[in-house]
């Protein structure tokens, strides 16, 4: 199962404990731990910080847990790969469980032909590819453009082509897709394109002159010599994405004939790993929305809140100002009770209460010229 790490766990030990103590329970080394502390955004202890702990001196405070805003993959505990010999028992995804399971059974078991009567096309392809090759910095024999990348000697290319020749076909026969990609021959699996690459090692020494060359040497002559000579291994190996999304090698015990089940197990745990982690990447970000909508949805409803509030205080305010008026006026109307009332203080009570009217929020559908919205024209 796919673990998140406690970032605030994390600090706590780092900064409670040396690295060197804390690396351990996490199965790494001291620099791995920084280099996990780094990419979850954990600041660590500088260097001298312990000795002076130890001495009582002085030490920069414990740094509070930041909000993480790096990379939301870096979260996540990376799941070890099983091999296909394990127990698929703890295994959680019941997508890689089945898989498993089919490459462990012995009636499935993948074998490497003396004779190959038809080859696979993209082997095919390669096989003509190696009748001219390109010469990589070792010396080795390569496969040249973006077909199926096989870089062995002259001693082990009948060998890896039937190799790659069977693994291919097995591969096909379960169902999952093998394409040319962009720079190699990739192998589709639950959605995930593994390139496929079979490599022969080597082993590297100090150049050796040769007698002609210290012969020149000797003579005063420039000549240039590497600094390396590499001699093939004789072991062949078999890899997905550069051994990443796994990798199996002939060792004492297994040729990686007997090993091809085994690496299609690990193609696939890698592949449903990515397949997990985009599903569950799909989950929290349809929940990171769900949040968001129901947060936008609250602060629609703060703002309707808002203008409904405003506009209850506008309507107080005009409310008041029309009651001021209207008081004002009937105090000059009772002011003037001893005496006739002239034209324009008429005038002025008409137009004051048409104007206290207009005001008055409880009086709508009083028009008044200051409705209107006059533009003077340039």
């Amino acid at each position: 199962m796919v673990e998140r790490y406690d970032r605030a766990k994390l600090l706590e030990e780092v900064w409670s404990e040396p690295v060197q103590v804390v690396a351990p329970r996490h199965g790494l080394s001291d620099v791995g731990l920084k280099k996990l502390c780094s990419r979850l955004q954990l600041p660590t202890p500088p260097r001298g910080y312990w000795a002076k702990v130890k001495a009582g001196k002085r030490v920069p405070p414990r740094p509070k847990l930041r909000e993480y805003t790096g990379h939301h993959g870096y979260l996540y505990r990376p799941a070890a790969p099983p091999s296909v010999q394990d127990s698929v028992t703890e295994v959680v995804d019941s997508r890689l469980q089945r898989v498993l399971s089919f490459e462990q059974q012995p009636e499935n078991q993948i074998v490497v032909p003396e004779r190959i009567k038809v080859w696979h096309p993209v082997v095919a392809t390669a096989r003509e590819a190696l009748g001219r090759p390109i010469i990589d910095q070792r010396g080795m024999p390569q496969t040249r453009g973006n077909g199926l990348n096989i870089a062995v000697s002259p001693a082990l290319q009948t060998r890896a082509l039937k190799v790659a020749d069977t693994l291919l076909k097995a591969l096909e026969k379960r169902g999952y897709i093998v394409q040319q990609g962009k720079h190699q021959v990739e192998v589709v699996m639950f959605g995930d394109a593994l390139r496929l690459r079979l490599y022969e090692p080597s082993l590297r020494s100090d150049y050796v002159p040769s007698a002609t060359q210290l012969a020149e040497k000797a003579k005063g002559e420039w000549s240039y010599w590497p600094k390396w000579q590499f001699t093939p291994s004789g072991r062949l190996q078999v890899m997905a994405d550069d051994g990443y999304g796994g990798k199996i090698t002939d060792s004492n015990r297994h040729s990686v004939e007997q090993q091809l089940n085994k690496l299609i197990g690990l193609m696939a745990t890698r592949a449903v790993g990515f397949l997990v982690r985009n599903e569950r990447q799909v989950i929290e970000d349809a929940e990171r929305q769900r949040v968001r909508d129901m947060v936008l949805e609250r602060k629609r409803r703060q703002d309707v809140e808002k203008q409904r509030l405003a506009k209850l205080e506008v309507d107080a305010q005009n409310w008041r100002r029309a009651q001021a008026i209207r008081e004002y006026l009937n105090a000059l109307e009772q002011s003037a009770e001893q005496q006739k009332l002239s034209t324009e203080q008429l005038e002025l009570l008409r137009w004051g209460h048409a104007k206290a009217d207009w005001l008055d929020p409880l009086k709508p559908g009083v028009a008044d010229v200051l409705d209107e919205e006059i533009v003077i024209p340039r």
